[in-house]
């Protein structure tokens, strides 16, 4: 009996000694507060940094790829002509697409005057499934009549 209550005792101490320690921590931290948020604050910060300059070289990256020049130039000024050279490359392709539609189209006889690319694109495709059609019609009626031919 006296050694369960020693036990008792024993863990009762370290239970009491256990919470004075993490208390006693908790106050030093909540004392200084202003210090671990200043270093915190200060990593983000730096961390922020890092990452505008990662963007930035990126920026320059891209920029260099499409021919613009990046000397001087903020990454706000890299984005605005990164996104006017995208806006001059959509519309050229844009141009480019409905050059080549209006020549198929005129190939097969059809009228381009104020049609756009989409509407120019299904009437292409409309004529030549028509030709196409037109074309198996032809191959199939020679050979019915070889074969009525044959027969008689």
């Amino acid at each position: 009996m006296k050694l369960n209550k020693f036990v008792s005792v024993g863990i009762a101490c370290a239970m009491l000694l256990g919470g004075a320690v993490s208390a006693s921590a908790a106050p030093a931290a909540a004392q200084n507060p202003s210090h671990t948020a200043a270093k915190e604050a200060k990593a983000q910060h730096k961390q922020a940094k890092a990452s505008q300059a990662e963007q930035l070289a990126q920026l320059q990256k891209t920029a260099s790829g499409l021919g613009i020049a990046t000397e001087g130039k903020t990454a706000k000024e890299l984005r605005a002509a990164i996104q006017e050279k995208h806006k001059a490359l959509a519309e050229q392709k844009r141009a480019d697409a409905l050059a080549k539609r209006k020549a198929e189209a005129e190939k097969l006889g059809i009228s381009t005057q104020g049609k756009t690319a989409q509407e120019l694109a299904k009437e292409i495709q409309a004529k030549k499934q028509e030709q196409k059609a037109s074309k198996q019609a032809k191959k199939q009626q020679p050979k019915t009549s070889k074969q009525t031919k044959k027969s008689s």
